[in-house]
C-alpha cells in the first residue's frame, strides 16, 4: 500500500495515511480535500518511474506538482510531502530516513530539499485519472479546449474527455445508472447528446447540471476501469505528439544508428501504454445529484473497480449519502451469505458488496484526519471496517438539535 504524508501544505496541517483499494475523505469546504486528491493523483502519476526525469523542472519535483494543479502559494518553508509507493520514494523536506532498497536508485533533482528514489523496472504501470469538481465544464461550454489554460490539470482532463467520448456513438451508446437514458456523441457535428428512454434527444449543454456533472465522470469511469483493458489502450493526444515526433525523425534518419535509437524509442512508448491498473481520484461524485442518485452512483463506481485488475478509487466528498451508500456495501459483504433468498431482491446493495478490508473511510477535522473520538490519522470505522452510527448521528445533530428545541413550541 501507499504510503502518503503531508505537513503544511494549503488548509492541511498533518496527514499520514495508507492508501486502500477505495479510499473516502469527508469533510467541509476549504479544509483540504482538493489539495490531499491533488496530491494522490500527483504521486501515483510519479508511480510511471520512467516519465519522471523527463518531466521533472529544473526548479524540482514540488514546484512541477503545484504549478499544474495551480497551487503555487500552498507552499512553505514547513511543508513536508513523502510518498512511498511501489516505484517511487519521493521526500521533500523530510528527515525520514530512505526505504529505498536495492531495487531503488537515487535520482538526482534539482531542489535540495528533494530526495528521490526509484525502481530502473518499473513493477506496475498505472493509468491515472483525476476527474475534478469542475468537471461539468466539459459539457457545458462549447470548444471548451479553446479557453483552457495549456499544461494544467484542467487542459488534461479536458482532453481526456474529448479522446474517450468519441467511443460512444450511437451503436455503443452509453446507458447511465439507472436513469432510463443514454450518453451519444454525434461525429456529424462533433456533439454530446442524452438518448431519453422516449427516444428524444437533447444536447448534453442544454442538460440539468447533474446530468453535466454525472455524464463525464460516467464516462471516463467507464472506460478506464473496463473498456482500455478488454481492447488496446488509446493514445492521448499528448502520446499522439510524441508518436509523431518519433516518426518524423524517423524519416529523417539517414543512418542506420539513428533509425535503430529511433525504434528503440517507439517500443518504450509502446511499452508504456500497457496499463495495469487505473487509479482514479474523483472530486464530489455527489455533485448536483439527489441522494438517491448519489446512491446508485456508488454503487456503481464500487462495481467498476471490483472485478480483479486492482483498480484504486480515491473520493474526497460533502456527502453524508455517499457514506450511507458505501456502508451498505460494507455490511452486505457481511450479510450477502446469510439474508434469506426470499428478502435478497429487496436488497440492492448485495449485489455490490465490497470487503471492507480494503475500504478507508477518512473524516477531515481542522487540517488533519481523525477518528471517531478525535484520535489523529485514524479512519471513522470500527474494527470490522463499518462505519458506525455514531458518526452519521453526529453529522445530524446539530441540525437535529435545533429542530428539537422550537418542536416544544409547535402548535
Amino acid at each position: 500500500m501507499a504510503r502518503i504524508i503531508i505537513r503544511n501544505l494549503g488548509a492541511i496541517k498533518s496527514i499520514d495515511i495508507h492508501l486502500k483499494q477505495v479510499n473516502v475523505f469527508i469533510g467541509p469546504q476549504s479544509i483540504g480535500k482538493s489539495t490531499l486528491a491533488r496530491v494522490i493523483s500527483f504521486f501515483s502519476w510519479m508511480e510511471k518511474a520512467n516519465e519522471i526525469t523527463k518531466k521533472v523542472s529544473a526548479k524540482g519535483v514540488i514546484y512541477s506538482f503545484l504549478r499544474y494543479y495551480r497551487m503555487e502559494d500552498y507552499a512553505g518553508d514547513a511543508t513536508v510531502l513523502v510518498y512511498e509507493g511501489e516505484n517511487v520514494i519521493y521526500y521533500y523536506n523530510s528527515s525520514l530516513k530512505s526505504k529505498a532498497s536495492v531495487l531503488f536508485e537515487q535520482c538526482t533533482t534539482p531542489n535540495q530539499k528533494e530526495r528521490l528514489f526509484f525502481r530502473q523496472k518499473i513493477a506496475l504501470n498505472p493509468k491515472v485519472q483525476y476527474i475534478p469538481a469542475e468537471r461539468n465544464f466539459v459539457a457545458s461550454v462549447p470548444a471548451v479546449r479553446d479557453y483552457v489554460e495549456d499544461d494544467n490539470y484542467l487542459q488534461t482532463f479536458a482532453d481526456e474527455w474529448y479522446s474517450f467520448k468519441r467511443r460512444y456513438r450511437h451503436n455503443n451508446a452509453l446507458p447511465i445508472l439507472n436513469l432510463g437514458i443514454k450518453y451519444e456523441y454525434h461525429d456529424d457535428t462533433d456533439d454530446d447528446y442524452i438518448m431519453m428512454s422516449s427516444g428524444k434527444s437533447i444536447p448534453l449543454s442544454s442538460a440539468s447540471s447533474g446530468l453535466q456533472s454525472l455524464i463525464p465522470l460516467s464516462i471516463l469511469i467507464h472506460h478506464l476501469s473496463q473498456e482500455i483493458y478488454e481492447n488496446n489502450a488509446p493514445l492521448s493526444p499528448a502520446d499522439k505528439e510524441k508518436f509523431r515526433a518519433i516518426f518524423a525523425k524517423l524519416e529523417e534518419g539517414s543512418g542506420s544508428k539513428s533509425e535503430s535509437k529511433m525504434i528503440d524509442q517507439l517500443k518504450e512508448l509502446l511499452k508504456g501504454k500497457a496499463y495495469s491498473h487505473t487509479q482514479f481520484i474523483v472530486e464530489e461524485p455527489e455533485q448536483n445529484l439527489f441522494p438517491e442518485t448519489q446512491q446508485r452512483l456508488v454503487y456503481s463506481l464500487l462495481s467498476s473497480i471490483n472485478h480483479g485488475r486492482g483498480h484504486r478509487l480515491v473520493i474526497t466528498t460533502h456527502s453524508p449519502y455517499i457514506l450511507y451508500a458505501l456502508n451498505n456495501s460494507l455490511l452486505a459483504h457481511y450479510v450477502k451469505n446469510t439474508v434469506p433468498d426470499s428478502q435478497k431482491k429487496e436488497i440492492d446493495a448485495l449485489n455490490y458488496s465490497f470487503d471492507p478490508s480494503q475500504v478507508a473511510v477518512w473524516q477531515f477535522v481542522d487540517g488533519c484526519l481523525r477518528g471517531l473520538s478525535g484520535e489523529i490519522h485514524k479512519t471513522i470505522q470500527d474494527e470490522k471496517g463499518l462505519i458506525r452510527a455514531n458518526y452519521f448521528n453526529t453529522v445530524m445533530g446539530s441540525i437535529m438539535d435545533e429542530f428539537n428545541k422550537m418542536i416544544c413550541f409547535y402548535g
